[in-house]
């Protein structure tokens, strides 16, 4: 009996072997199954044959795959967990069973299929690319939230910084569209943190990261952020492009609309030489800081400083007229008082009017946007004999002279009727920039003239 196993044995290899030989995989894959059959499972040779058995089923899978029948593909590589599930081709058979089904576009079988290897083969070689199966395999199937944890952790296991940088990203905006805020701005902050080139893209992601502390209302934290932004790029030299010079420019925007928050809430009120002194002064912080903005050159930002500083003058004259006036003079005495602001008042309208006619005159460089609409909405208030007109649309265009934009000027206008040069870019020719009425004097507050 031993002697006829041995020679069954033997011609169940030789028909193996040469089934395999010839490729007629099938056959093989029946012939190692009646040579194990009679193999001891003790026996030093079983190792090798269910390697042999395993690789006569990986060959028909590949056959069908080359065939494109990767439905049949995945089975016959699945098969081998279960007809030869000891074998060194096992965790590669089980890995192209997911692949062949991501390719098919079952989602759902490929999660389940990875899942399951990475689960037995932690550490195989292919395990890092059986992540990003399934990271891919969630985000097609609408499972942004689970992909974004496979993104997550791709970004911490490659040691590729390309796929590391890339991975951060997408779990980022996978889980801002998962709704998972917080996560999603830890990424953001963990991707800037390792990543700070290149510097366009990093600029990119602190954009978002300030909006996220927007809309947390984390006012600090958004801030910060932007002044990160604005540091970064007035340090990047040769790396500054235009598009970290449009983020800088917007980010810095912000900065400086707070200025102008700051100066508007002033109120010229008793004691009157102390809200004036403390309204002039950030008058000049507003308009330095919008005046600084033009040289991003960023048509629309340049268009919104022009807006802002034009409004500051708009606001500190009309704050004039405004301001709480003195309860011990003479009706006589306030009816001069009231010209004498009446007169102080005007170089600040007259100079808005100037500012906002600037913006209007970028029109010939083709921007035309909210703050330019904003600067004529404006203008149709403050000159409406010239500019509240039907044909405003058509006709105040074509007179528009060719212009090339400087610098609203920083300084506020003199209170005096003369001549100042208003033109942007221009200090005006005066010499006092806080308001004083001419002969009459400044009536101060409080005090009878």
């Amino acid at each position: 009996p031993n002697g006829e196993a041995a020679i069954r044995r033997s011609a169940w290899i030789v028909v193996a072997h040469g089934s395999f030989e010839l490729s007629e995989f099938p056959q093989a894959e029946k012939a190692y199954t009646q040579v194990l059959a009679v193999i001891p499972k003790d026996d030093k040779s079983r190792a090798g044959f269910v390697d042999n058995l395993a690789a006569s089923i990986y060959k028909q899978g590949e056959l069908a795959s080359k065939a494109g029948d990767d439905r049949a593909a995945a089975d016959h590589f699945l098969r081998i967990r279960t007809a030869a599930p000891t074998s060194t081709i096992r965790p590669a058979a089980e890995y192209d069973a997911g692949a062949a089904l991501i390719r098919l576009k079952d989602w759902t079988a490929a999660v389940n299929v990875l899942d399951a290897f990475r689960n037995s083969f932690p550490d195989h070689k292919l395990r890092l690319e059986a992540d990003k199966q399934i990271a891919h395999a969630y985000r097609e199937n609408g499972q942004l939230a689970n992909a974004a944890v496979e993104y997550d952790h791709i970004a911490s296991k490659s040691d590729d910084p390309a796929l590391r940088s890339e991975a951060l990203l997408v779990a980022g905006d996978l889980y801002e569209k998962s709704n998972s805020k917080d996560r999603a701005l830890d990424a953001y902050i963990r991707y800037v943190n390792q990543f700070p080139k290149p510097l366009d893209t990093a600029l990119e992601t602190r954009s978002k990261i300030a909006e996220m502390y927007k809309a947390a209302n984390d006012d600090s934290h958004y801030q910060d952020e932007l002044k990160k932004i604005v540091s970064i790029d007035a340090s990047a030299g040769s790396e500054r492009t235009g598009r970290t010079k449009t983020l800088a420019a917007r980010s810095a925007l912000v900065l400086a609309e707070q200025l102008y928050k700051d100066f508007v809430v002033v109120k010229l009120k008793q004691p009157f030489e102390v809200s004036l002194k403390e309204k002039k002064q950030r008058m000049d912080a507003t308009i330095k800081g919008m005046s600084r903005l033009v040289d991003y050159e960023i048509a629309d930002v340049t268009a919104a400083a022009t807006y802002y500083i034009a409004e500051t003058y708009s606001d500190f004259g009309h704050s004039l007229l405004q301001s709480e006036k003195p309860t011990n003079l003479s009706a006589a005495e306030l009816k001069d008082f009231e010209e004498a602001l009446d007169e102080q008042a005007f170089p600040f309208e007259e100079k808005a009017i100037n500012v906002h006619e600037k913006n209007i005159e970028m029109l010939r460089t083709g921007v035309f946007d909210d703050w330019t609409k904003k600067s004529l909405e404006k203008l149709t208030e403050l000159m409406p004999g010239r500019y509240a007109k039907p044909e405003m649309s058509i006709g105040f265009l074509t007179e528009i002279e060719t212009y090339a934009y400087r610098s609203p000027s920083s300084q506020a206008p003199a209170p005096t009727t003369g001549n100042a040069d208003t033109t942007p870019g221009k200090p005006d020719q005066t010499t006092q920039p806080t308001p004083q009425p001419a002969d009459k004097g400044m009536v101060k507050h409080g005090t009878s003239q």
